[in-house]
Formats: structure tokens, C-alpha cells, sequence
């Protein structure tokens, strides 16, 4: 709402006039008394400007050659000092955004102390003791770097404790400007999801240097041979584990914006966890777990059960098994969709035991207190390895989290960092948003990033995603984004300010007889339409317990490892050779 500032006198055009004549006439002196001051022409004996320049009109003081020279001058240096001004202004100008004015009136340099580099040095002591006794650490092993503030060019990062959600459009350099930096400095164990490749050929050497680079490529994305296998039910011991497993499945094949049927799909649901309960307390592989869902009579599943001592869940299957045709035919049809990406052969081969040498098992316990990288690759879709992503991904997670509470102060050090590219697509964990509530104090820093918010309710509902937003200790906006009610969110968030308007009338027939007055009124400092066309390179960042910041990103291009992966990706890039293994057992060699 406006409030008026009232008037401010009734000739304020006329005296602005006047003080402006006065200041030209005391320009030009000045111009006539330099060369006079300096030449020392006949009749000079000092003076004003004023009182100089009123004697070489009357003529007391001679004009001679020497001060003309020195006017000369005066225009040349006055005219070259015109030109850089421009050239500046122009340079500057092209380089302004429409939001560069926003950031001076957004988080200062005090509000985002706790992100700052003396804030996270003081925070990354405490959460690491292995850094107890370093004189001066590398700000990459005290945190990770988000972007550098606008005002002032502060860097900001995220401490081990911070988990972080990132909502960036399509090409808007969410890859370049956060996953890859963020993969190339971890001091530890790193979880990596894409669908693409570039991330892996970015990084993977220079991750090579410190430890195993593992791939878990069952769409063969990479082009590469498998060189690695993970049996999801070697951590299944219990029916919650087996239900935690069997979640992923559900997760991924199910539709976004499908309603959920109340009976048919919980009861599919529990009879796939049955049936991988079946399968691990048997010792078989997750196969056997597809072949009893295609199997609506067979009873093995409960027997199996019932001899290793879960007699509820074998009742449960027995029940299924007993129910009328059409019942059972539902709710079996319903487990078979869920474990419809193992009927690809291609995919199988990475869950199932090798029946070639050269192929490691991967082991969650061990990589979760290595120096080690996992990524993780998935195009999603029906039918895709997407759930077994969420499933190894969740694996990998819940090592570190019984590590974590077995290690001094009940935290990872060095931390687990888990980057969740492409996460509403290809690793829908169900428990995100929970683990989001204590996994940063377990040193279990996760950055999830997304293409909208839209995209996240499709897969944890809208409470589940304003929990993972809220639950973020720090959260990006990228741009590219074309939500309006989701942008007017963000705009309420950065605030208001105060903008004067300033209005003028006549109060009379004369000349200046003008009145002016003010007013002030609250304005949006970025609108929906500036965060819609918030440009590439920058960003939004809303970290807990500040206002939110203008920050310009920080691609990989300018940081300490371009070099490193530069070099990476020539070495890897498909327009290369491709003859070249995935296998963690030894560094790979470009072929001769």
C-alpha cells in the first residue's frame, strides 16, 4: 500500500535549474583557470576560478598560445575519459541482467555467515575429527560448493550436514554447474544417479585417481561391458526389509497422476515383498521372485516361508494363492507389473551371479567407507532398471546409515555424498523425504535434483514433496522452470521492497510553479516472470535460517579441476574408441 510522503516545496524544479546553471558556470571557470594557473600568462597574479576566469574576459589577464595549448589538452583528456566512461557503462550494461538489482536487496554477507568459508571451515572441523589437526584444509574437504553470491562474490557451500534440493529446468546447467563439480571434489565415497553419460565420462578418471570407479549400467548407456553385479536380497533378513525392496518396484512402474486402487495395489505390493522374502531366506537369486509371480497356484513361496520361520508371511501368500480366480488373477497382475524390468535379460545379468569371470559383486559395507565412486544409470520408463537403481541407491544408503552409527559421533567422516540426478526418473525412493529429516546428522549429505516441483508430487504426493522441500537445509533454483503457482512460492519467499514513485503538479501559471511529492509503495524484489527468466549462470538459493540469495553458479569450466576433466572426457568421449571395459578390478587403459 502507498504511503505519501507529502510535498516538498513549490519550487524545487526552479531551484534544481538554477543549481545546475551555477554548476556549469563553475565547470567552465574552472576549464579557463587551469591553463591560466599553469602558464602563468601577463596579468595573472592568482585568484578564484571564478574571479580568473571574469579577468581574461575583461581582458587584466592575456589569453596567450601557451593556455590554448593547454585547453587542448584539457578537451582530450576530457574527451578520452568520456570514451572509457561509455565503453564501461555499454560493457556493463550488456553484462546486467534484469535481476542484478535484486541481490542488494536479498541475503547479506551476515545472514549467510553459516555458509560462508569461515562458517563451513568452522562447521567441517566439527563434523570431521579427521580434520582436527589440519592446519588449513582444502575448502573441498569442509564442503560443497554451491555458487558464489552476487553481491560481494562470496562463496557459498553446504556443509556435511546440509541436505540440499535443487530444482533446475531442462538445459539450464544443473550437470556442468553442480553434479560434476560436486563429483570431482568429494573427499569420500560418492552415489551418483543419471540417464546420461556425461557425468561418467567427466569424472570418472579423475575419481580414479583416489579409488574403485564403479558402474551400474543395465541399459548399457556407457557402451561398455559389465564389469560389476549387486544381489538386491543379500541385505534382505527380515519381511520390513523385504517390503523396503519391494518398494522400489511399486515406486517406479507406477504411472504419475494414476490413482491408486485401495486394495489391489497394497495387497501386490505386500505379495512381491513376500516373494523376495521367499526368494533371500532360500538363498536364491531375484529371479525366483518373478518366476512365483507368473505362478498364481504355487504354493512354494509359503513353504519356503514357513520353513525359515515366517509363518505370517507364508500365510499371507497362502491366502492370495486360495483367493477366488479373480482375485488372485488381480493382485498377481499387479506383482508382475512390478517386477516386469526383470524379464530383460540385459538387465538381469547385473543382479544375478556371472557366468563369467571379470565381474565383482558390489558390496554397499565396503564402498560406504572407501574413497570409491558408484554411478548408477537408468533412461527410466515402463519396463526400465529404474527400481533396481532405487534399490541399489537405498542399498548403498542404508550401509552408510549402520556404518554411521558404529563411527565416532554416529556420522561418516569422510561423508557419503549421494547426487540424485534425474531423481523423480530413475530413483524414486519412497522414504526420501523422511530420510531428509536426519540423514545430514549421520554425515549422509544428499543433493536431489529435479526438473520442476510438479515433477517431485508426481512421485512422493504433495505433502511427501513439501516435506523433502522443506525438510532441505539447502534449496536452488536454477531456472527454466514454467510453474506460475509454484514461482509465486519463491517470489513470496525473496520478500518485498520499498520502490518511491515520485509525481509533480502545477500549482500555478508561472514558471517552476510545480509541487512535487512522493510516495512509497511494496514491490515484489523478483516477480514471477524475472524467476521464469532468471538467466543461465544464475540462481536462487534458499539456505535454512537466512534469506534467500542472488548467486551466480559455478560451473566446472572455472574450477580447480577443469583440467582433470577436460582430460577425462577426451578420454572417454563416444567419438573416440569405445573398446574399453567398466570394470572396477583395475583402472581401465585407452586401447593401442
Amino acid at each position: 500500500m502507498s504511503r505519501p510522503a507529502g510535498p516538498r516545496g513549490g519550487h524545487d524544479d526552479a531551484g534544481a535549474i538554477a543549481g545546475g546553471i551555477a554548476a556549469l558556470a563553475l565547470v567552465a571557470a574552472s576549464g579557463v583557470w587551469l591553463p591560466v594557473a599553469l602558464t602563468h600568462p601577463p596579468g595573472y597574479t592568482g585568484g578564484s576560478p571564478i574571479r580568473v576566469a571574469t579577468a581574461v574576459l575583461n581582458g587584466e589577464i592575456s589569453w596567450t598560445t601557451a593556455c590554448t595549448l593547454v585547453v587542448a589538452i584539457e578537451v582530450g583528456v576530457l574527451a578520452l575519459l568520456a570514451t572509457v566512461g561509455v565503453v564501461a557503462w555499454r560493457w556493463a550494461r550488456r553484462r546486467r541482467t534484469r535481476v542484478d538489482g535484486a541481490a542488494r536487496r536479498m541475503a547479506s554477507r551476515a545472514d549467510l555467515a553459516h555458509l560462508s568459508p569461515k562458517g563451513v571451515a568452522d562447521s567441517g572441523r566439527r563434523l570431521r575429527p579427521s580434520l582436527a589437526d589440519v592446519d588449513r584444509p582444502d575448502p573441498d574437504q569442509l564442503g560443497v560448493l554451491i555458487a558464489y553470491t552476487v553481491a560481494g562474490g562470496m562463496p557459498l557451500r553446504q556443509s556435511w550436514e546440509d541436505m540440499a534440493v535443487d530444482i533446475w529446468g531442462p538445459r539450464t546447467g544443473k550437470t556442468t554447474a553442480r553434479a560434476i563439480p560436486a563429483i570431482a571434489a568429494a573427499p569420500g565415497p560418492t552415489l551418483v544417479t543419471s540417464v546420461k553419460g556425461d557425468i561418467v565420462d567427466a569424472t570418472r578418471d579423475l575419481r580414479a585417481e583416489r579409488g574403485t570407479v564403479w558402474a551400474f549400467d543395465p541399459q548399457h548407456i556407457l557402451g561398455a561391458e559389465q564389469g560389476m553385479w549387486f544381489n538386491p536380497l543379500r541385505a534382505v533378513a527380515t519381511i520390513t526389509d523385504a517390503r523396503r525392496l519391494g518398494e522400489h518396484f511399486a515406486a517406479a512402474e507406477r504411472e504419475p497422476g494414476v490413482s491408486r486402487d485401495a486394495f489391489f495395489d497394497p495387497s501386490s505390493e505386500e505379495l512381491v515383498a513376500n516373494l523376495l522374502l521367499a526368494a533371500a531366506c532360500s538363498g536364491r537369486d531375484i529371479l525366483a521372485a518373478y518366476r512365483w509371480a507368473v505362478s498364481p497356484r504355487d504354493d512354494e513361496p509359503a513353504m519356503l516361508l514357513r520353513e525359515h520361520g515366517f509363518a505370517l508371511p507364508a500365510d499371507a501368500v497362502s491366502g492370495v494363492v486360495n483367493m477366488p480366480d479373480k482375485t488372485r488373477g488381480g493382485i498377481y497382475a499387479g506383482a508382475q507389473k512390478m517386477l516386469m524390468c526383470l524379464t530383460e535379460p540385459a538387465v538381469t545379468a547385473w543382479v544375478t551371479p556371472p557366468t563369467r569371470g571379470g565381474v565383482l559383486e558390489f558390496d554397499p559395507a565396503a564402498f560406504v567407507v572407501s574413497t570409491d565412486v558408484l554411478y548408477l544409470l537408468s533412461q527410466g520408463g515402463p519396463g526400465s532398471p529404474a527400481p533396481l537403481v532405487a534399490a541399489l541407491t537405498d542399498a548403498v544408503l542404508r550401509a552408510g546409515e549402520l556404518r554411521a552409527r558404529a563411527s565416532a559421533g554416529r556420522r561418516l567422516d569422510p561423508p557419503l555424498l549421494s547426487i540424485l540426478d534425474e531423481a523423480a526418473n530413475i530413483c524414486r525412493l519412497r522414504q526420501l523425504p523422511n530420510l531428509y529429516s536426519y540423514y545430514g546428522s549421520h554425515g549422509l549429505p544428499i543433493i536431489t535434483i529435479l526438473q520442476s516441483y510438479p515433477q517431485g508430487v508426481d512421485v512422493w504426493g504433495r505433502e511427501g514433496m513439501r516435506k523433502l522441500w522443506s525438510a532441505a537445509n539447502v534449496r536452488t533454483y536454477g531456472g527454466g522452470v514454467a510453474d506460475p503457482d509454484w514461482l509465486e512460492e519463491l517470489s513470496k519467499l525473496i520478500g518485498e521492497h520499498d520502490v518511491t514513485t515520485r509525481s509533480t503538479s502545477s500549482s500555478g501559471s508561472g514558471w517552476g510553479q510545480r509541487s512535487v511529492s512522493h510516495a512509497t509503495r511494496r514491490q515484489r524484489i523478483l516477480d514471477v516472470s524475472d524467476l521464469h527468466a532468471l538467466p543461465r549462470g544464475w540462481m536462487v538459493v534458499y539456505a535454512s535460517g537466512a534469506p534467500p540469495a542472488l548467486a551466480r553458479t559455478a560451473p566446472w569450466q572455472g574450477g580447480p579441476y577443469a583440467e582433470a576433466i577436460r582430460a577425462s572426457i577426451a578420454h572417454w568421449d563416444p567419438t573416440g574408441r569405445t573398446d574399453w571395459t567398466l570394470s572396477p578390478d583395475a583402472p581401465p587403459e585407452p586401447a593401442s
